[in-house]
This record gives structure tokens, sequence and C-alpha cells, in this order.
């Protein structure tokens, strides 16, 4: 099972274990009668990594998620009954199971619903539940601390040091604690945390679902000119455009996740040129191939150089989505565009004809595709790309040397983002 560095630490700061490091500080200030030895600690703390090492792995599957949740809860009361000092109605313990079942069954209802709607909702209680989660830890902990001074100084007996942090002593405690300002501005902080945590999210679930919903209708576009079959010379923008180093992933997973990576990315550029008016006229292995300007639309260089900025724009919310998934995310896309001639036509046997292009402008774009490498260039657009592109879009743009392409005698001019 391979481990991604980026989703270990999602799971750790964002989702399953961000109360389990205000409990560990906690368990770090309780006075000495009552803590935990530091060995102890320590099995608490690999409780909570297996936890975390097992949601990495395998926590795409709704139902093992809800399961392995439990897993730091139950090694910390797991140690607590072992060396005696678990209470029977723990605050902090009831607490523990309790946020550990409402964030695991949301995620998994998250992760296993169809509707947008119902995702939406699940991922705006999870930000709710966050918000929850600090205010409830927060308050433990000046409380803990507060009562920790007071046994420390003599004020209070360890049997009313117990009964404080008894669950049944919650309520009064938690009114006490908001009626203070400072504590009032702390929930402020995490509600506006959590709104900023929803609206990433909700983001993230519209762009899934929008992948989701067009690759399950999508195919090689259709919306050719009419009577194609027997083929049309026309002057276009093609974009080019594949994944680096596809093959070294699709080698560290099994054949179906492979293809789950490729639907994702096609899905991606598929939103990307319907936006903008392209056509996909191809896909192979990691390539996409999408054309513009087949109806003789002028700004067609424009449209595609707007495509490959939505979809660069778009992509590490791709990324978030594989690797929620448990997939390797692919981390550079090379996209080359070129303007040229090309031949348009339905292309295969009578039944199952599908749009295709072919010609020198096909042959450039993938020439300048591949050369993103040797240029270090995550896009490259030809000099007949640039003449057609307005003054707003030159300027994002840079000459980034000089390459001799199909056709041509002499070196010409190429550019890159700024």
């Amino acid at each position: 099972m391979r481990i991604l560095p980026k989703r270990f630490f999602d799971e750790f700061f964002l989702y399953s274990s961000q109360f389990v490091v205000f409990f560990i500080l906690m368990l770090l200030i309780t006075p000495a009668t009552d803590s935990l030895r530091p060995a102890a600690l320590l099995i608490v703390v690999g409780f909570l990594v297996i936890q975390i090492l097992l949601l990495v792995g395998q926590g795409n599957k709704p139902l093992l998620r809800v399961l392995f949740s439990f897993i730091t809860p139950a090694g910390y009361a797991l140690v607590r009954t072992i060396t005696g000092s678990l209470l029977p109605y723990d605050m902090a313990n009831f607490f523990l199971f309790a946020a550990a079942f409402y964030v695991g069954l949301l995620q998994a209802v998250a992760l296993g619903a169809r509707s947008r709607t119902v995702k939406q909702l699940a991922e705006t209680l999870l930000a709710l539940g966050a918000v929850l989660v600090f205010v409830f830890f927060y308050f433990y902990l000046d409380l803990h601390l507060g009562l920790s001074r007071r046994l420390a100084a003599g004020a209070i007996s360890a049997a009313k040091y117990r009964a404080a942090l008894d669950l049944r002593a919650f309520p009064p405690a938690f009114i006490a604690f908001l009626e203070s300002p400072q504590n009032g501005f702390v929930v402020f902080g995490a509600a506006t945390f959590g709104i900023m945590l929803l609206v990433s999210k909700v983001k993230a679930v519209n762009l899934r679902s929008r992948m989701e919903r067009l690759f399950n209708a999508i195919r090689l576009d259709e919306r050719a000119l009419p009577d194609h079959t027997e083929g049309q010379q026309s002057v276009v923008t093609v974009l080019s455009a594949d994944i680096r180093d596809f093959t070294g992933i699709a080698e560290r997973v099994s054949a179906d996740r492979a293809v789950a990576i490729l639907n994702r990315y096609y899905s991606l550029w598929a939103l990307a040129a319907d936006k903008h008016a392209g056509r996909v006229a191809g896909i192979a292995g990691d390539s996409v191939l999408i054309v513009f300007g087949l109806l003789g639309e002028k700004d067609a260089a424009e449209r595609a150089l707007a495509c490959a900025d939505d979809f660069t724009t778009a992509l590490p919310g791709l990324r978030d989505d594989l690797q929620s998934a448990s997939l390797p995310a692919p981390q550079e896309v090379s996209i080359g565009i070129h303007s040229g001639p090309i031949v348009a036509g339905e292309l295969g046997i009578q039944g199952s004809r599908r749009l295709g292009i072919f010609g020198d402008a096909v042959s450039v774009a993938a020439r300048l595709d591949s050369l993103c490498r040797e240029l270090k260039q995550e896009l490259i657009v030809s000099q007949p790309v640039f003449r057609q592109l307005g003054l707003d879009s030159q300027a994002r743009l840079v000459r980034i040397g000089e390459v001799l392409l199909r056709n041509s005698t002499q070196p010409v001019p190429v550019y890159g983002r700024k």
C-alpha cells in the first residue's frame, strides 16, 4: 500500500484526527495523579497513526471509513481502562466516541452518495462538526486547566475535580464558558474557519459531480458539421495534451484504478472544452485532442488558450479528488496549441463513426505538447496562435525560444506562460 504524504496530512489535520491533537494536549497538562504515563500516551498516539494509515489506504470505502474512525477512541479507552483511570462518565471519552461516529458516518455518506445534494449536505454537516469539535476541546482544555490549578492550590478536592469533568457537569460548565467574551471570540473564529472549509469542500463536490455527470454521457464529440462523411478541410486551432509519466503511474496501480484515473482526467478536459466551444476529437491513452474553430469561429485561438487555462486552474481539484479516492494523481500535464489546416470527417466503420481530424495542425500541436518536457513548460503555443490572440492574452505569454516544426525550413518562435 503506497502512502501519499499529502493524503496522510489531510487525514490528520482536516478530518479524522483533528480532535485527537487537542486531546493529547489535554493529557499533557493533566495533574500527575490523573495523567497517562509516557508509555501509555505513546500507545494512544500509535493507535492514531494506525487509524490514519488505514484511512489513507482504505478510507475510500464507506463502511471501513466508519469502522476505522473508532480506532483511536477505542485505544484511549483501552489504555485508560488498563491503567484504572477511566471515569464512568468521562466527558472527554464520551465526546471522543461521539465525534468519531459523527465524522466517520458523514464522511461515509459523502463518499457513497450519488446525489450532489446529499454530498453537499454531508460536507456542510462535516464543516459544522469541525467547528463543534474545535469549540468543545477548547472548552475542555480551558476547564481542565482551571481545575488543575485549583486542585494544585488545594482549593478543591480530588473528588470535586473528577466530578467537574463528569459528563453530567457539562451543561452548566459550557454555558459559563460561552459567557466569557474571550471565549466568544474563539467560537467566532472557529465558525469563520468552518465557513471557509465548507466553501472549499462544496467547490470540490461540485467539480466532482460535474465531472462524473459529464463522463457518464461523454463520447467523442459528434456535434460536427452536417454531411461530414466526405471530409472537409478547415483552418482551426488544435490543443494536444497528455500526462507526463502516466506510464509510471499506471505501473503502480491495478488496471481498473488506472482506468478510473484516466476517466476523471478525460472528464476535466471535456468540461473545459465544452465551456469554450471546443470539440474533443480524440482520446488515446493519456492523450487528449481538442479542436476549436470547426464552425469557422474567429476567436478559436482565444478559446483554446482559455480552455488550457481553465484546465490548469481545475487540475488541483482533480488531484484532491483522486487522492480522496486513494488514487495517485498526475502532477504535470503538458499542453501544446497550434493553428493550421486539418481535415475533419466522420471516421470509422458503418454504425460506429465519430468525428476525427488529421493534418498538419494536429502533428504540430502534438510536437509542441512533447516539447513541454524539454523546455520545462506546462504550456507551449505556436507563433500562428500567438498572432491571433488579443493583447491581454499575449501579455500573459513570453517567448521561450525557437524550434523547427513540421513543414518549416527555419526555426519559428514558440511561447509559454510567464
